[in-house]
C-alpha cells in the first residue's frame, strides 16, 4: 500500500495504548485487547523499550514473548489498527512480518537514526514523540530526514498535571511541516476532550485496568471501564465540528 493511500486509511485514529501495562502477562494482555475491541478506538498499541530497559530485575517482567505478540497482534488485527511503541531497532523486522499497522518513537528517540530512518523505510504511519524533545532537535530531524509523509509529531508531556498540557503547542508543532498528533499524559479527562480544539491528526491515551495495581503508565491512564464512553465522546464532537462552511439549512428544530 502506497504511504499516501496508507496514510488516508488510519488518520484520525484514536489509540488507545497499553503500552506496558499489562505487566508481562499474557493473561493479562488478552484482557485489555478484548475489552478495546468491543470499543470505537480504532487502533491498540503495545511498547517495547531498549535493550539495557529490561537489564532492571524489576523491569524484566514488563516484555511480552513474541509467541504471545503474534497472538495479540492476530486478534487486534481482525476489528482494529495494530501498533508497536519501539526502542529497540532490532525488533522492527518481526514486527514488520505481523504487518503491524503503525509505529510510535517513545522518549527522545527521534535524535536514535538507526530505529528512526529504519521506521520511515517501512512506509508504515510513525508517531513521534516529542515529549523530551527540544525545538532543536525537531529542526535536526527535519533537516536530515525532510517532512516524510508517514511521520507525525506526537506532542505529548511528561506530567500528569493539566497545567504542564501545553495543548497550544499542537499548533506550534505544526509549522515545522508534520501533522500533528496528541498523546494525552494528564490525569483530567477534559483535557483530552480539550485539545480537539488545536486540530490534532489523531489521539492516543493509555489505557490501566484497575486502580488496585501499580502500572508503569499509572496515574495519567484511562481506566478500560471508561474508554468507550470517552471515545464516543470524541468521536461525537468530531462531528460537531462540520466543515466551516457556512450553510443555509431547513428548521430542523423539533
Amino acid at each position: 500500500m502506497e504511504t499516501s493511500n496508507l496514510y488516508k486509511s488510519i488518520r484520525d485514529m484514536i489509540i488507545a495504548e497499553i503500552g506496558k501495562n499489562h505487566l508481562g502477562k499474557l493473561e493479562f494482555a488478552n484482557k485489555y485487547v478484548q475489552s478495546l475491541l468491543l470499543t470505537e478506538v480504532d487502533g491498540i498499541s503495545f511498547q517495547i523499550r531498549e535493550k539495557s530497559h529490561y537489564l532492571k530485575p524489576e523491569k524484566k517482567k514488563f516484555i511480552l514473548d513474541k509467541s504471545n505478540y503474534i497472538e495479540l497482534a492476530n486478534k487486534i488485527k481482525k476489528k482494529k489498527k495494530f501498533g508497536m511503541a519501539l526502542a529497540d531497532p532490532s525488533f522492527i523486522d518481526f514486527f514488520e512480518e505481523l504487518n503491524t499497522d503503525f509505529y510510535k518513537v517513545i522518549r527522545n528517540d527521534i535524535n536514535n537514526d538507526e530505529l528512526v530512518s529504519k521506521l520511515i523505510k517501512t512506509g508504515k504511519i510513525i508517531f513521534i514523540s516529542t515529549g523530551m524533545c527540544s525545538e532543536q532537535d525537531i529542526l535536526n530531524f527535519k533537516q536530515k530526514y525532510g517532512t516524510p509523509k508517514n511521520v507525525i509529531l506526537n506532542h505529548t508531556q511528561l506530567s500528569n498535571l493539566v497545567s504542564d498540557c501545553n495543548l497550544r503547542a499542537i499548533e506550534t508543532l505544526k509549522k515545522y511541516g508534520f501533522k500533528v498528533s496528541y498523546g494525552n499524559h494528564c490525569d483530567n479527562l477534559n483535557v483530552i476532550y480539550l485539545s480537539l480544539f488545536y486540530k490534532p491528526s489523531d489521539i492516543m491515551f493509555y489505557v490501566k485496568a484497575c486502580n488496585k495495581l501499580n502500572y508503569p503508565d499509572d496515574k495519567h491512564a484511562v481506566l478500560l471501564e471508561k474508554v468507550s464512553k470517552l471515545s464516543q465522546n470524541l468521536i461525537l464532537l468530531k462531528k460537531a465540528e462540520g466543515s466551516g462552511v457556512k450553510q443555509t439549512m431547513e428548521n430542523k428544530i423539533k
